[in-house]
Parts: structure tokens; sequence; C-alpha cells
């Protein structure tokens, strides 16, 4: 059994799950307050405006303040949730056989890092459907345009920011993207070390951390619009300054090599009916 059939197996039993199907729930609510706040300002919200109002976040600020962006955390939160089981359920059922005829514990759990990357990528491309579908169904347009009748809404007290179509689609499509991915991977591999639960504590006090801190090494941060740079400025001072969103970004990504590199290790060491158990 060759690479591509490994992978092709995860494709068929990883990705096609019916839970993904909950995606739109851990967004529509926040879709439609959006479109109710358009409403009031008679204008049709567009895509952009969506998926910068899904990923506000928290606003940088001199107090450490309880303000809790709940549906924020419900969105990492259940990506993280649905993506958390399938590496151990795998391993349990056909997975184990596939890493006798592929003869190669690396290629399995390679397979497992593409599986987790292309399952996020999943989950977004919903998320990111509903937000669509919601704008066009308000009139709206799919475009990255913000809408200046709803920057109070989207940016709070950094309602004059002004990002460009480039900037909104990094802020509230690919750093996002790459965030979330991150934390999965790290989540996966954590699995190989910890109880599965543990991991998925470990990866929400990481996205809780991110709440209070402001450094684009905090996991959990390129996934907030409102502690971009290109949001939050010093104007108010330099403990209301945003981090860099493409340095969170890259970050991430070198999370995902990383958590990559010490699977692998790890997982050829592991022994696979303890894991099991």
């Amino acid at each position: 059994m060759n690479w591509i059939r490994v992978f092709g197996h995860d494709i068929r039993c990883g990705v096609f799950r019916w839970r993904y199907l909950l995606c739109p729930l851990l967004v529509l609510m926040e879709c439609l307050t959006l479109a109710k706040y358009a409403s009031f300002s008679d204008v049709a919200p567009s895509f952009g405006d969506m998926a910068l109002y899904l990923f506000q976040g928290k606003p940088p600020s001199a107090n450490r303040d309880l303000d809790i962006p709940l549906s924020w955390l419900l969105i990492l939160g259940g990506i993280l949730l649905m993506e958390l089981d399938y590496m151990l359920y795998d391993l349990t059922n056909a997975g184990t056989q596939v890493i006798v005829r592929s003869r190669s514990r690396t290629e399995w759990f390679l397979g497992k890092c593409l599986w987790n990357v292309l399952s996020v990528a999943v989950c977004f491309l919903i998320i990111y459907l509903t937000a669509a579908l919601t704008s066009l169904s308000f009139g709206g347009e799919l475009s990255l345009t913000v809408h200046a009748e709803l920057k109070p809404y989207i940016f709070k007290m950094f309602s004059d920011a002004a990002p460009t179509s480039r900037q909104v689609l990094a802020m509230g499509v690919l750093a996002p993207f790459a965030t979330v991915a991150a934390l999965s991977m790290l989540q996966m591999t954590l699995c190989l070390f910890v109880k599965p639960v543990i991991s998925f504590l470990i990866c929400q006090a990481q996205i809780i951390i991110a709440l209070f801190w402001k450094s684009p090494f905090c996991l959990g941060i390129g996934a907030m619009v409102l502690k971009s740079d290109w949001v939050a400025t010093d104007d108010f001072g330099p403990e209301y300054a945003g981090v860099s969103t493409w340095a969170c970004a890259a970050f991430s990504l070198a999370v995902i090599a990383v958590c990559v590199a010490a699977g692998v290790i790890r997982f050829r060491r592991t022994d696979i009916l303890g894991l099991e158990e």
C-alpha cells in the first residue's frame, strides 16, 4: 500500500464526516447579528464584513478585564473538538491494518497530518459558505469591502480602521485558518504524549491565554482581528497596539512544521497497543 492510498483512506474516513455539518451552527448567530446591525444602518453586509466580524476576538487593552468573546471561543473550540478523536479512532479500527500493509508508521502519521489540515480547511469552507450565503440573503455582495457604517460593530473602539481588501483577506481568512490549523495539529500531536482530553484542554488554555496576552508567539492571536496591527494602533498608547498578522501566520506555520516532525519521531517509537488503550 503506497502513501497515496494511505491518504485516500484518511479522506474517505476522516474528511467526509457528518459532524462537519454542525459548523454553520458555530457562526450562524453571529452572521445574523451583523445582518441585524447592517439593517439598522441601511446597508447590506459584504462577505468581508462577515469574515472580520466572526473572528473579532478581544481588543488589546491596558487592563485585564474579563470581557470574554464567547462566540469567538465557540468557533475555535468547536472546530478543535470536532478534530480531536479521528487519529486515535482510526488507530483502534482500521489504522493498525493500514500501518501493517503500508509498512511505514511515518506514512501513516503524515497522512494524518494532511488529513488534519484538510479537515480544518473543510470546516472553514463551510463556515465561510455560511457567511457568504447569509450576506447574499440580505442583499450583500461577495466582496472583501468593509462598509463604513459597520465599522463601529466590527472594530469596536478602533472604528476608524480602514483595512484594504488584501488585509481583510489576511485577517479574516488566511490568518484564522493558519492559526486553527496549527492548534489542531498541536492537539493531534499532543495526543501521542497525553490523553486526548488533556490535549484538548491544553489547546483551549492556549486560546484563553491569547485573550489576555499580546504576542505573535501565542497561538490564537492570529485569529483575532481586533489584535491585528492593521486595526489596533498605538494611537491610544503602546498598550493598545496590535501585533503583525503576517508574523502570527508565520508562527502558526512553524508550529505545524514542528508538530509534524515531533509527531513522526514520537510515533515511530510509540507502543501502538498502549496508545490504543
